[in-house]
């Protein structure tokens, strides 16, 4: 079976970061821009509205398309978990430091997530699904805080691919059974 064989996860989880990452960058630009006098993003000023509109459908886009992503490496750590000898060092009793970095790479962007969508609700309900609504202290502040956040969970999730091998032991087991 393909998803059996082929994790889904890490092939999906570039779809909300990416469109999460533009949209509250674009919200801190946009600030930064109408607040303060910085000549180098004042030639951004003109293209705003278009940006704002845009802004709010990545927002939209990286909310939604979370979804598969969670529900995917919800299934990948726990078919990690579950195999025999997995879980443990050696002794039986010390957790691996990959499950360490797994549990913290989740958490991390399971609260990005909480907060990008409570955020998202919230302009939402005051401007529609894609109203061009200019980011306020508190929208630029949760962009600021989960911006830096989920790139560092997405560093963890990188280093569980590469530096871990998670992932991989599903296509070289698929192979076993072919």
């Amino acid at each position: 079976m393909f998803f059996k064989s082929h994790p889904v996860h890490p092939a999906i989880v570039h779809f909300p970061i990416a469109f999460l990452t533009f949209s509250h960058t674009i919200d801190i630009l946009h600030y930064l821009t109408t607040n303060f006098s910085l000549p180098i993003l004042s030639t951004l000023t003109p293209f705003f509205p278009q940006l704002l509109s845009t802004s709010r459908l990545l927002h939209t886009l990286g909310i939604f398309s979370a979804i598969p992503a969670i529900l995917t490496g919800i299934a990948q750590a726990a078919a990690q978990a579950a195999k025999p000898g997995n879980l443990y060092e050696a002794d039986g009793k010390t957790i691996k430091k990959k499950f360490y970095v797994m549990a913290t790479h989740a958490a991390l962007n399971d609260i990005s997530i909480i907060v990008s969508g409570v955020s998202w609700w919230s302009r939402y309900k005051a401007h529609g699904i894609l109203g061009a609504s200019e980011p306020g202290v508190n929208e630029v502040g949760v962009a600021g805080v989960v911006l830096p956040v989920m790139l560092f969970a997405a560093s963890l999730g990188a280093d569980l691919v590469y530096k871990y091998g998670m992932g991989f032991s599903a296509a070289k087991s698929s192979k076993k059974d072919e």
